[in-house]
């Protein structure tokens, strides 16, 4: 069990809390890092986060105080007792845009033991966000056999051939990662240290050889 549920004293509220924490995890997995996600106790108000997963998109950490918008929620919930959850949008003090959900979690009896909440930052770089919803590079592909061609352009051919086979199995083509996970695929074959590729590659998704190098431009970044 962990530490920061030994304020609850009763087992089936431990279980319920001790849920929510692996929730968290498994939320903030799955939606990248663009996702906050944070767990409240309602025991302290000033020190009321048990939990936070991808903090630093507003700043906060465990110890940190309950929102003034958790204590509306919490009175709109005693009001109805049906509103157990919200979503809402909100602007952090840097100007990026959130939207939230917040989800009041039951204890055993019947009241409010805590706080689950979601906060999705909009104005998060969206390269960072495809990236982070995007398989990883070593699923996406399999064991590669050696290509044996008598010239780059054919060589160039056979890989992209592949890169689009691969990627169009978990990608549809017209989504907007398509082409960002075709040229992430042909960067880590190390294909674009043939002069002709970009050229080639571009003609063949019909995008310019400029959107290409900015996408290897932010590959590098990213390595």
């Amino acid at each position: 069990m962990k530490d920061e549920l030994l304020y609850l004293t009763n087992p089936q509220d431990k279980k319920i809390m001790q849920s929510y924490f692996s929730l968290s995890e498994a939320t903030a997995e799955l939606l990248g890092e663009h996702c906050e996600v944070v767990i409240h106790s309602i025991t302290n108000f000033e020190s009321s986060i048990i939990k936070i997963i991808n903090g630093y998109h507003t700043g906060r950490k465990v110890g940190d105080p309950i929102t003034d918008k958790g204590l509306q929620l919490l009175k709109f919930y005693y009001n109805d007792r049906n509103n157990e959850h919200h979503c809402y949008f909100s602007h952090l003090s840097s100007g990026d845009l959130i939207k939230s959900t917040t989800h009041i979690i039951i204890g055993s009896q019947g009241n409010p033991i805590g706080l689950f909440c979601i906060n999705l930052n909009l104005s998060y770089p969206f390269d960072k966000v495809i990236c982070s919803l995007m398989p990883k590079f070593d699923f996406l592909t399999p064991q590669r056999n050696e290509n044996f061609t008598t010239n780059s352009q054919e060589l160039i051919e056979s890989t992209l051939n592949e890169a689009i086979q691969t990627i169009s199995k978990t990608i549809p083509p017209d989504s907007k990662s398509y082409t960002k996970a075709v040229v992430s695929y042909l960067f880590e074959t190390g294909i674009f240290e043939l002069k002709d590729t970009v050229s080639q590659v571009a003609q063949r998704l019909n995008i310019t050889n400029h959107a290409i190098y900015k996408h290897i431009r932010e590959l590098k970044n990213n390595k």
